[in-house]
């Protein structure tokens, strides 16, 4: 297996991605790292990627259990245009489409509104234990 390279200049067409590593000496068909780190506030069980138009995901590239906020993943891909699917340890899916991996090296942040569902399961899960608490007492 090959390493990721995000060909991102336009981070605006990844928009809640943070990316770097855009650099003009970049060419594709090559092969270079892919260094995810989760700054969230979630623990991310799986990251799949898949060539944009393809039905089928690819491995979980988290070998292990989980990669908890703070920690960073680095991972080798060949040089393509993918679709990405994150899950978080509630087992909330999240999909980020058409993101361009095509340079030597490059960091993709995971942040709170990078997946916007993740956000939206933490506010259900965080409701449904104050109100057991305010049950409990």
């Amino acid at each position: 297996m090959q390493t990721l390279r995000i060909l991102a200049c336009a981070i605006a067409a990844l928009g809640s991605m943070a990316i770097s590593g855009c650099s003009s000496s970049d060419n594709g068909g090559g092969s270079g790292r892919l260094n995810v780190h989760n700054q969230s506030d979630f623990a991310i069980t799986e990251i799949r990627v898949t060539s944009v138009g393809s039905s089928t995901w690819g491995p979980n590239l988290i070998s292990g259990d989980i990669l908890a906020p703070g920690e960073t993943l680095n991972v080798d891909v060949s040089c393509d245009t993918y679709d990405a699917l994150l899950v978080d340890e509630s087992g909330a899916q999240c999909t980020v489409h058409d993101i361009d991996l095509c340079f030597n090296t490059a960091d993709w942040i995971i942040q709170n509104n990078t997946c916007p569902v993740f956000a939206i399961a933490k506010a259900a899960r965080d409701a449904a234990q104050t109100a057991g608490s305010a049950a409990a007492q």
